[in-house]
């Protein structure tokens, strides 16, 4: 059993972290206020509740006692009714009225008052029990011994109580963290999935993209034969060479500017190269100088590919005296610049809307709008055909280098 006598503005504050931990029951050792304005009585109080399971606080006036609840937890209070200033009663409904000590248990000691309207007043002001001087050692011993244990299991409660709560709460932190990874690994799983379909779905469209080329690429060097007109065989063997030759050299254009800074007119011209000798004649475009995006030139190169195929093959330069016009512009006067592109075909054969829509029809509509976010007209006039294309300025733009 230690002993410790709380005075007004003594440095013991700095033993509360002692005191404060071995009063909560874990240890076993419990802190008891012993309240008396006579020493001699703390002192008869210290003799016999000398325990190892105790410590004792001494206060010898109503105000030491508030001090040293302020100071430790304590497990029982033992009060003197009769003290100068605050008596016992208004004492112990100080300490009811505080939170933190109103479930404190309290015994009253008196030498005075032993008529019943006291003992009553003494239960009334929280007492839980009300012992008159001189007292039996073994009852105060009895009543201290059963109030210190259950202080102590009431503290084990709370204690597993906290750390139940933390279980609980770490548990539920790892469920919840648990459910995030498997949420994750699900959108992971998904998104793979996604972009595996996403995958084959660009395989398929390369490999008809691929066919498709090659087929028209045929189709062109057909046509190329077919228009090369020549007085011999070595003359027509030089201007198709020539051709096939240009043809090589478009291709060689786009893979080599890998679809980077390209000018709408360069591009044009390469793809249009196999039909050197008609541009400025029968083909003719105009417009800024522009340098198109790589998604951009690679969306109006396939485009300006496919209408030149088919105008070989069924529009204007599939006769004599057709002819192209190919103009390009930019509208700044809008809240949004706007992107144009028109491909005219005059004096050509008649022409009337195919009865199906093919490949062709797809790169030079769906695919291109797709691409730049644009919208396409396909008019298939007796006299021509007319493309038109428009979008936003910014989606042919080359992006600026940071």
């Amino acid at each position: 059993m230690s002993v410790l006598s709380v005075q007004p503005n003594s440095n013991q504050a700095s033993q509360t972290g002692a005191d404060v931990a071995s009063a909560d029951g874990m240890s076993g050792v419990a802190n008891i206020l012993i309240v008396d304005d006579e020493p001699k009585n703390l002192t008869v109080l210290e003799t016999v509740l000398e325990s190892p399971r105790y410590r004792l606080i001494r206060a010898e006036s109503a105000d030491t006692a508030l001090l040293a609840l302020l100071r430790y937890d304590f497990a029982v209070l033992i009060l003197d009714v009769q003290m100068p200033g605050i008596t016992g009663f208004e004492l112990a409904q100080m300490i009811k009225e505080r939170k933190k000590t109103s479930e404190v248990p309290i015994i009253f000691l008196t030498a005075y008052y032993n008529e019943d309207q006291h003992v009553i007043e003494g239960y009334h002001s929280g007492a839980v029990d009300y012992l008159l001087k001189p007292i039996n050692p073994s009852i105060l011993r009895s009543k201290v011994s059963v109030l210190v244990e259950l202080f102590v299991k009431q503290r084990q409660l709370e204690e597993a109580n906290r750390a139940l709560s933390t279980e609980v709460a770490e548990r539920r932190l790892v469920q919840m963290r648990l459910s995030e990874l498997n949420d994750t690994l699900e959108q992971r799983v998904l998104d793979r999935t996604e972009a595996h379909k996403r995958a084959e779905e660009q395989v398929r469209l390369l490999m008809a993209e691929v066919n498709h080329r090659s087929k028209n690429l045929l189709s062109v060097v057909t046509a190329i034969a077919q228009q090369t007109a020549a007085t011999s065989p070595q003359e027509f063997v030089i201007k198709f060479s020539s051709r096939v030759q240009a043809l090589a050299v478009s291709h060689d254009l786009l893979v080599k500017s890998q679809w980077r800074s390209i000018d709408v007119s360069d591009l044009i011209c390469g793809q249009l190269a196999h039909f050197d000798d008609l541009v400025g004649k029968r083909i003719l475009f105009d417009g800024p100088r522009l340098h198109l995006s790589s998604a951009a030139a690679q969306s109006m190169g396939m485009v300006v590919h496919e209408l030149a195929t088919n105008t070989v093959k069924y529009g204007a330069l599939s006769c004599e005296k057709g002819r192209i016009e190919i103009v390009w512009e930019t509208d700044d006067t809008r809240a949004e610049p706007i992107f144009s592109i028109s491909w005219t075909e005059v004096d050509g054969p008649p022409i009337c809307a195919p009865s199906h829509r093919g490949f062709g029809t797809t790169v030079v509509t769906k695919m291109v709008e797709m691409g730049l976010d644009g919208e396409t007209v396909l008019d298939y006039r007796s006299t021509g055909l007319i493309w038109r294309f428009s979008c936003p300025l910014n989606n042919v733009l080359e992006a600026l280098s940071v």
